[in-house]
């Protein structure tokens, strides 16, 4: 699995006190990212329910760990959201991600995020290209 020396990660970071700190494990043989998350109230869009955007963000952050654990470095080019059902604060949410394909540079990931009675609050498909290096600034 790739790690970046940088722990301030707004989906993963362990260093990042405002961001997500998604913790999920991958599956080798299906290879697929998963894991639980609980929303904090500083997540909160409009009342009680977690904003559209940090739901976004978990879909995301969790299929680019499908990618980190496949060794392959590639940023967001697009990200399609389904919004299925309200997502609420203080939920347990159940969060799964998986590879689908890869043609030259280009990856292709799905996702989903399910809540406590077991229904999809949201599904994503995400299209990642394929970098030697995370981009810096001049």
């Amino acid at each position: 699995m790739i790690e970046f020396e940088d722990k301030i990660c707004f989906g993963c970071g362990p260093d990042n006190e405002s961001g997500l700190r998604l913790k999920l494990e991958f599956d080798d043989d299906t290879k697929t990212a998963y894991g639980e998350y609980v929303a904090h109230q500083l997540l909160e869009g409009p009342p009680n329910l977690i904003h559209a955007g940090i739901v976004a963000a978990i879909l995301d952050e969790t299929m680019i760990t499908v990618n980190k654990y496949l060794d392959i470095i590639a940023l967001t080019s697009e990200l399609t959201i389904r919004y299925l059902q309200p997502a609420f604060i203080n939920e347990n949410l159940y969060i799964r991600g998986w590879y689908v394909k890869k043609s030259k540079k280009v990856i292709e990931n799905r996702a989903e995020i399910e809540n406590e009675m077991g229904k999809v609050v949201a599904r994503a498909k995400g299209k990642y290209i394929e970098i030697d290096d995370i981009p810096q600034p001049e």
